[in-house]
């Protein structure tokens, strides 16, 4: 009895396999054409390192630096400088850019888990742009980080370049998801289309 069911499907499948593959054409069309209208973001993104001053010679100093590091509030300090409007207006003077220009940027700074490292992503619309910013916000950063705490630096740990391609719409991606829900509905609708003709499987 299940031989025969499978055998029937299969046969079923086999006659009207242009269905399932006219479906997941046009759920990729149909993903072309949203990917395509939807704006285009790039996201660059920096790295920072935080570590102690090298002006701090004293080894009761360099100890307490560290001490307090391991607090991990110092960094998360330093993380919420850039997203600031200060930083901002700083990071647009260093690029010779009134802040209006930066307004659809999008800045956030973030601690990776277990270091002492800073990221600063930004997203926007123009990708050398956004990596510019990145890059200048680094250096604002790494100066107002040093106003407030003298004991520490910040280095960057890798420059921000522009990306290659847009972070958002993710073009391969959904393309991948509209496949799958294409065939999804394509085997759905060879069934559907079966059982209206009245042809069911043998054995069902």
């Amino acid at each position: 009895m299940s031989a025969s069911r499978h055998s029937g499907y299969g046969h079923m499948f086999r006659r009207r396999w242009w269905i399932a593959l006219l479906t997941v054409l046009v759920a990729l069309l149909a993903s072309a054409v949203v990917t395509a209208r939807q704006a285009r973001v790039y996201r660059a993104s920096t790295s920072l390192v935080v570590t102690p001053s090298y002006r701090v010679d004293a080894t009761g100093d360099i100890l307490r630096s560290l001490e307090t590091l391991e607090r991990r509030s110092v960094i998360a300090t330093f993380a919420r400088i850039p997203p600031t409007r200060a930083a901002r207006a700083a990071a647009a003077a260093r690029l010779g850019r009134p802040p209006s220009d930066l307004s659809g940027y999008r800045v956030d700074g973030s601690v990776l888990p277990s270091t002492n490292i800073i990221k600063i992503d930004v997203e926007g619309p123009d990708g050398n742009l956004a990596a510019e910013l990145a890059n200048a916000l680094a250096a604002v950063t790494t100066q107002e980080s040093r106003s407030l705490y003298r004991i520490f630096t910040l280095k960057v740990l890798v420059e921000a370049v522009p990306p290659s391609r847009p972070a958002h719409p993710d073009a391969r991606r959904n393309a991948v998801v509209a496949a799958i829900c294409g065939l999804l509905l394509g085997v759905a609708a060879v069934v559907i289309s079966d059982r209206l003709r009245g042809v069911s499987p043998p054995g069902a």
